[in-house]
């Protein structure tokens, strides 16, 4: 009869208990008839598997195994069971319909009937798939290291541990045979209290000495990861445990374990250097530099020692990572761990604290430094930029400190103070290393102030854009505006950009008045439509932030069309700085995305960073704003009249139209105009001006050109 599962109805109540106990097993039953075809399979092979029983029964394991690779497998099997032998641990795998393999392993026994025939065979089998995968992988990934640790997990729980014990005064230690082999001494051989010592390093033998000690008078157990005597072979350890005997409140007997842990303790120091290694650049990493940092303030409390803590970031290296991709910026990653490191004493800690963020300990918390001499070391390893010829990049440091006790003497109090330090030296263009001092924290207190008091402005609807005209030179008509985020603080009244600089280094905060300013300009931009006023093109700023923000230009052309507009008739304004610095191609690309939906482009600022021609070849910019740095002494500096005709002839052959930003005086807009260029912006023609203002100047220029000449 065929069956799967157990039959309580046909079998005997006798063999019940084995179907319960089945059924809560980790294997299956098996039987086969007199050829080998299974004819039972209880019910645990279904749940176990998740194969159906259908499948195999009325089936010999050969004609379920078809795959030719494993014929040696089954080769010395079937020889087995042509001689009717019983097996244990035959394994044995089997390709499954979804074509994925699963591992089996069996044991039998051959059955005879009261007549001595031969029946079939009886047994059990379990599915050891997740075994043989996880050698497979063993293997794949270091078998030699992965099998050392499985191996080391499998002596720790059924490998013999040497015993001992001794009575108090004794002469003489009781040991296992197991503790002689690990000691490497013959077996039997006398041991005595002072003997018992000579195994262990000479710090090992201290510390195993005072525990015994401490046992006998105070009855305190001991467990020990002690060092045995390197003199004759490599380090090894041993780990003995203790436990006193008291008999009448005095201590009779010590007893205990004793267990080679060499190979526990090699693992555990190589798994503490992986813990403590950077992967990347091989060098320590923040919880080494953490834990170093905590032990050198631990001694310099003690010994009113100084020491320095410097935290270090690469300038640029989140764009050079978006532009070129990770792998460069890996290559930057251990150039600059190698070159950097390199540069200093060895005695100093120097760490990966995560990205492109390093710190350096200066000190050990027993002797003052000498920091001038340290400081200048800092310094002139900070010079060396790091180069990747492949790609042309170019990646300097900026680095920030702080000396305790000087700056404080809790560690996260230094590191907090040291990032503002690195935070002060990206803004300062003088140095590229920086001392903490009181000020910065009062600053980085009033940065945070600023922007969650903007953030909430923005809420309130308190940011409104004021616009400032551009001109045509040759005409004084108006040609467009600027769109200029102010302010209307409850009680220093309109604030203009500058006087809230600290919003835009928040990622954050910018794009959120990016958003509030485009869903404003186009409303004003609307109202003047609807009233016929000739406006021209109203341009906005953008930050990196915002240009980084996927679906950008999607949302400023959504914009315009909600309100019925042109994308003509607007402008995107990007620094020069920010496009050099975040030319990633998801920035340029939304950039093309918008001017192919007819916006314009404008590269403000022109001149004070460093575009190259290669930048204003490929951006899609269509208008360059020159900075008003070079406008405010035209008149009397020949060399900026040389600088500024150079570029707007640089412009006008790219197919550019220029913009002369920050003019004030008549001079400046006659000379601008004679050498060339179109448009001018400034205090001379126009002040920025909330919306109200640009209401009744757009409405004096409709009304003029409505009166009949004279």
């Amino acid at each position: 009869m065929l069956r799967s599962g157990g039959n309580r109805v046909t079998r005997a109540k006798g063999s019940y208990l084995v179907d319960d106990y089945l059924e809560v097993a980790d294997f299956w039953a098996w039987e086969t008839d007199e050829n080998l075809v299974l004819t039972y399979l209880s019910n645990g092979f279904s749940e176990l598997t998740g194969l159906p029983a259908r499948d195999f029964i009325g089936r010999s394991r050969s004609q379920i195994a078809t795959r030719d690779l494993d014929a040696d497998i089954w080769t010395e099997h079937r020889r087995t069971l042509e001689e009717r032998r019983p097996f244990r641990r035959f394994r044995y795998p089997l390709e499954a319909s979804d074509g994925s393999v699963r591992w089996f392993e069996s044991n039998g026994i051959p059955h005879h009937g009261p007549d001595g025939r031969f029946v079939g065979y009886r047994g059990v089998a379990r599915d050891i798939t997740e075994q043989m995968r996880d050698r497979a992988l063993l293997a794949a990934t270091g078998r030699e290291a992965k099998l050392q640790q499985t191996l080391l997990a499998h002596i720790e729980r059924v490998s013999r541990i040497g015993a001992w014990r001794w009575a108090v005064g004794d002469g003489h230690i009781s040991m296992s045979d197991e503790i002689y082999r690990i000691l490497g001494a013959p077996i039997g051989a006398p041991m005595t209290p002072e003997m018992s010592k000579r195994p262990f390093a000479p710090k090992s033998r201290a510390v195993f000495q005072a525990a015994i000690a401490e046992a006998i008078r105070h009855q305190q157990p001991f467990d020990l990861i002690l060092e045995l005597d390197a003199s004759a072979s490599a380090h090894r350890w041993a780990r003995v445990i203790g436990e006193p005997e008291v008999v009448d409140g005095r201590t009779a007997r010590l007893f205990g374990t004793f267990q080679d842990v060499t190979e526990q303790r090699e693992q555990e120091l190589k798994m503490r250097h992986l813990a403590l290694t950077d992967a990347l650049t091989g060098i320590a990493n923040r919880a080494a530099f953490n834990e170093k940092l905590d032990e050198v303030a631990e001694k310099a409390a003690r010994s009113g020692r100084s020491f320095l803590l410097c935290v270090i970031d690469l300038n640029r290296f989140k764009q050079v990572n978006d532009q070129y991709g990770h792998d460069v910026g890996d290559q930057v990653l251990v150039r600059f761990a190698d070159q950097f490191g390199s540069a200093l004493p060895q005695h100093w800690f120097f760490a990966r604290m995560g990205g492109d963020e390093f710190a350096v300990l200066i000190g050990d918390g027993h002797r003052s430094i000498e920091l001038t001499s340290a400081v200048d070391t800092l310094y002139e390893a900070l010079q060396h930029e790091v180069e990747i010829a492949d790609v042309n990049v170019t990646v300097q440091a900026t680095a920030g400190y702080t000396v305790a006790p000087t700056h404080g003497t809790d560690v996260q109090a230094l590191l907090r103070r040291a990032d503002l330090a690195l935070y002060d030296g990206k803004r300062d263009a003088a140095t590229n290393l920086k001392c903490y001092e009181p000020e910065m924290e009062e600053s980085f207190h009033r940065r945070v102030l600023v922007v969650q008091e903007f953030a909430d402005a923005l809420k309130q609807g308190r940011v409104v854009p004021w616009y400032q005209p551009v001109v045509e030179l040759s005409s004084g008509r108006i040609t467009g505006m600027e769109a200029l985020a102010r302010w209307d603080h409850p009680e220093q009244g309109i604030l203009t950009a500058g006087q809230f600089v600290e919003v835009f280094d928040d990622a954050r905060v910018s794009v959120e008045l990016s958003n509030a300013m485009l869903e404003q300009v186009c409303l004003d931009m609307a109202d003047w439509q609807q009233k016929g006023g000739s406006f021209g093109r109203i341009g906005i700023n953008v930050t990196a932030a915002v240009l980084r923000q996927p679906g950008f230009a999607l949302r400023v052309i959504e914009a315009l069309s909600r309100q019925g507009l042109q994308p003509h008739n607007f402008i995107v304004e990007v620094t020069e700085t920010t496009i050099i610095s975040h030319a990633a191609p998801a920035v340029t690309d939304q950039l093309r995305h918008l001017r192919e939906a007819g916006v314009s482009i404008a590269l403000d600022d022109f001149g004070t960073g460093y575009s190259s021609l290669t930048h204003l070849k490929s951006l899609p910019f269509n208008i360059l704003k020159i900075d008003k740095s070079f406008i405010k002494d035209l008149s009397r500096s020949a060399a900026d009249q040389s600088i500024v005709r150079s570029l707007i002839h640089l412009g006008r052959d790219l197919g550019y139209t220029t913009v002369a930003e920050g003019i004030e005086v008549q001079a400046e807009a006659e000379l601008l105009r004679r050498i060339g260029c179109e448009r001018g912006q400034g205090f001379l023609f126009h002040k920025p001006m909330p919306k109200r203002d640009v209401d009744v100047l757009i409405g004096a220029d409709i009304r003029r050109a409505a009166e009949p000449a004279r």
